[in-house]
């Protein structure tokens, strides 16, 4: 990731994005796990056996690493 990267716009309010969009806290979250290596969209299993998934509906924000 780069360090003070400004990714996407706000409205003239500073209300909302710009283009509607936005990211979505589960993107962030899978971008941060990217950074690290980690495959988000992996499910893993606890000990017992049970899934989990750590990031449930987000995407890589590819802009973060472009």
């Amino acid at each position: 990731m780069q360090e003070g990267r400004v990714v996407g716009a706000s409205d003239a309010k500073a209300e909302a994005p710009a283009d509607g969009k936005g990211m979505s806290p589960d993107g962030v979250a899978a971008s941060f796990y990217h950074s690290l290596g980690i495959d988000a969209a992996r499910e893993y299993h606890t000990p017992t056996g049970r899934p989990i998934a750590i990031v449930r509906n987000g995407t890589v924000v590819e802009e973060l690493f472009t």
